[in-house]
């Protein structure tokens, strides 16, 4: 087992990790990780920081059953962020050691690919090239003894690895694709060395060898750092050592004495200082188990005895039991069997291959494909679910913005309606001070000439002094209805005066039996008040009068505003006015008096005894804009007040 978990440095050398201690137990860590929620929850602790605080715990707790669990706040956090992000891509890491850990091989090589796609996105990997979750899944296969499918693997990577020395010699291929193609084209040696092919090992050994020659000085071999190129030197103890094992995979197959020395150079290689630090100790593990194998065929009971007292925990390099327990297990039956204790090898070796001949190993391919599609949809549905969040929390943050564009609307709405109200207040105080002024000051001295005019009538009268009289009466009138206009809220139409009149007609259909006609033209013409009390009781008396007297069946009245003035047109089909017959009604009197008032025209067409037409034309106040006139001064002063 030359790579057992190598496919976990891999991952955690791409990592950056905290200080925390090796030593510290499971328990201490899974209360660290109590803490820091709380410290969070409580906003003790920024988000960024308990991330931090998170990738410095859990590459500690790999194979904890329960670090998925554990990890749900960092996935909130780091995914809360729909922005690429290194977070992202740690997240799949841990899932994918863990799975790893766990036996849960499927969802280990689903993870890894996850986090090779984060880390492409994040800028941690490069984009294009060999995928470092490839690498992971093909490692997966061997150290699962599924060296079929570690080479179906290798054999859909087999034309990208061709290509690699030539892109290597046009510069083109940076160091860590390069250390990738390694170790799969390593992978790919060894699992074919498990098969027998001798051919497809040749090939892949080649391809390996070509890489390596195109990341060298032409001409030089492994004497230092110097032999190789600038951009690969920093590989350096890492390509010796995928040079030195795949050479000794060659040579062991091949039964040749000279291999012995080359995994002798390949253990030398990790234990170089130059090797990554965090790499050393699980490929030391994975070197002593091939060194196991090895000297097992050769039946050197010591150096099987020493290795494996290595991979045990015993030795400065080595972690707590980093080989499989079937792998230790007929390990031990051998070393039993040399020592000569048959029965107890036998029993050893029988548990070993029962262990490893189980349903188990039997299902394993397809467990690790169940796994695969549970793990993508497991991780499907956490991303629907932090879809769907972030879609609720956009429909809030509408729902929030509408209620505030809301109140904002309101807001305009009542402070609009504050400020018409208030110079509507302005405009009345404004009508009512002259409405007052009028009654207080004008209207005194109005009553106070016309008792001069009465009083001076007394002596004898003359056409003048009647005539001022009628006057000032009129201007009383004039200024009555002023003060009226300016204390009155309304403000009269012509279709106001229409509509009262119809009403009356209307009464009269139903109590007499006389049918009406009524046209109107320009309704939202302005009436004063003086005007549509004079003109409501004209009408008033010409309906009153066709009732009496002229014993109709039909009345006509038309109220038409037309440019400077109203014109009234009013008849009936009754017998009009006999000539011959004395007046004694007041009524025609009327009309007339408060058609003067007016300034109005009368025009009367008795057609006794078919009826008689009666037209009225009165000034109204100028106008523009069909009947605005008024309207627009009001509005002028409101907005000038």
């Amino acid at each position: 087992m030359p790579l057992s978990y190598r496919l976990v440095c891999c991952f955690f050398s791409l990592c950056t990790w905290g200080t925390v201690a090796l030593g510290q137990k499971a328990d201490s860590l899974r209360g660290r990780l109590a803490v820091l929620a709380k410290e969070r929850q409580t906003h003790m602790l920024k988000d960024t920081d308990y991330l931090r605080a998170v990738d410095s715990i859990a590459p500690f707790l790999e194979q904890e059953d329960s670090l998925p669990e554990w990890l749900s706040t960092y996935r909130d956090i780091a995914f809360a962020d729909a922005r690429p992000g290194r977070h992202k891509a740690y997240y799949y890491t841990y899932l994918a050691l863990n799975a790893y850990n766990t036996k849960k091989l499927g969802s280990a090589i689903y993870y890894s690919e996850k986090n090779n796609d984060e880390r492409i996105n994040a800028g941690l990997f490069e984009r294009g090239g060999l995928s470092h979750s490839d690498m992971f899944a093909i490692v997966v296969y061997y150290n699962n003894h599924d060296y079929v499918r570690a080479e179906q693997k290798y054999q859909r990577l087999a034309a990208a690895l061709h290509g690699m020395p030539g892109r290597a010699a046009a510069g083109k291929l940076s160091g860590e694709q390069a250390f990738v193609a390694l170790s799969i084209l390593q992978v790919a040696v060894f699992s074919y060395g498990k098969t027998a092919d001798r051919v497809k090992m040749k090939d892949a050994s080649s391809t390996a060898r070509a890489l390596l020659a195109s990341l060298m000085t032409p001409g030089s071999g492994f004497t230092g750092s110097a032999s190789f190129l600038p951009p690969y030197a920093k590989y350096r103890s890492e390509f010796e050592y995928l040079d030195h094992s795949i050479g000794f995979e060659e040579r062991s197959f091949a039964h040749d004495p000279k291999a012995a020395p080359l995994l002798y150079a390949a253990i030398e290689d990790v234990r170089d200082t130059t090797f990554p630090e965090g790499m050393r100790a699980d490929y030391i593990a994975g070197l002593y188990s091939l060194a196991v194998e090895y000297y097992t065929d050769l039946h050197k009971t010591d150096s099987v005895s020493h290795y494996l007292a290595l991979l045990r925990g015993i030795g400065a390099n080595a972690r707590e039991s980093t080989a499989d327990s079937v792998f230790l297990i007929a390990s031990d039956g051998y070393l039993l069997g040399e020592e000569g204790h048959y029965e107890q090898a036998y029993r050893q070796l029988k548990n070993a291959y029962r262990l490893r001949d189980s349903a188990f190993y039997l299902v394993a391919s397809d467990r690790d494909n169940n796994l695969y599609a549970l793990a993508e949809a497991d991780n499907a549905h956490a991303e629907m679910f932090r879809s769907e969040e972030k879609k609720r929390a956009a429909e809030r943050f509408n729902l929030y913005l509408f209620f505030l564009l809301s109140l904002l609307v309101l807001a305009g709405i009542v402070t609009w309606s504050v400020s018409r109200w208030r110079q509507r207040q302005r405009l009345l105080n404004l009508k009512l001070g002259l409405a007052r002024n009028f009654h207080d000051a004008v209207g005194p001295m109005l009553l106070y000439a016309n008792a001069l005019v009465k009083k001076q009538m007394d002596d004898p009268s003359t056409d003048r002094l009647a005539e001022l009289k009628t006057h000032i009466g009129r201007i009383m009138d004039e200024v009555r209805g002023i003060a009226y206009d300016l204390k009155s809220n309304s403000l009269y139409t012509v279709g106001d005066l229409a509509r009262e009149s119809a009403l009356l007609l209307e009464k009269l259909g139903d109590a007499a039996g006389i049918a009406s006609n009524m046209k109107t033209e320009n309704e939202d013409r302005l009436l004063s008040h003086m005007q549509h009390t004079h003109l409501s009781h004209i009408i008033r008396e010409l309906i009153a009068n066709s009732v009496k007297h002229a014993a109709c069946h039909r009345i006509s009245l038309e109220l038409k505003a037309m440019g400077p003035e109203l014109r009234l047109r009013y008849s009936d089909d009754g017998k009009g006015f006999d000539p011959g017959a004395p007046k004694t009604g007041i009524g025609l009197q009327n009309i007339r008096e408060r058609v003067d008032v007016l300034n109005g025209i009368l025009e009367l067409n008795n057609g006794w005894p078919d009826g008689y037409f009666i037209g009225i034309s009165v000034p109204l106040p100028m106008s523009t804009g069909g009947g605005a006139g008024v309207h627009g001064v009001v509005g002028e002063a409101a907005a000038g007040t």
